[in-house]
């Protein structure tokens, strides 16, 4: 029986993780061109999509504790991953449309990424205006970089 019940959490947690992985891949694949359309955009459709933005940006909350839980198969780890990656390139369109920061979008790493194992570089574009905002951040009291 606790096999049945072991099997039964896995199948939803995957189902779950999915549909996660769906609405994130979405958000990030229209990303590009939601920027471009940015500037043209009223206030109600601006809106819209940053309440899109919302929900799928808790969804990515709960993919990072699947993922910390050990509750996502190889094939999605390797999508949140791909996906994570995605979102940091795009981190300027981010910015713009939601006002995803560095510092917002760094949360990804505190919920959970497989990012965070990789020894891979990644890229993550900054406007040097932005840098003083995140500089405190960085630097601790020492004024010295944080290790």
């Amino acid at each position: 029986m606790n096999t049945q019940i072991r099997s039964d959490a896995t199948a939803h947690s995957t189902r779950e993780g999915d549909t996660y992985l769906l609405n994130y891949r979405l958000l990030i694949k229209d990303l590009p061109e939601l920027a471009s359309w940015w500037p043209s955009m009223d206030d109600e459709e601006r809106l819209h999509h940053r309440l899109a933005f919302s929900q799928t940006w808790e969804m990515r909350a709960q993919l990072g504790a699947l993922y910390r839980a050990g509750r996502l198969s190889p094939k999605q780890e390797a999508e949140l991953a791909a996906l994570d990656d995605e979102l940091l390139r795009h981190l300027d369109e981010a910015n713009l449309c939601y006002g995803l920061d560095l510092q917002g979008v760094a949360q990804i790493f505190v919920w959970g990424t497989p990012l965070a194992q990789s020894d891979e570089i990644i890229y993550i574009p900054i406007r040097p205006r932005r840098l003083g905002a995140i500089a405190p951040a960085l630097i601790g009291a020492s004024g010295r970089m944080a290790a």
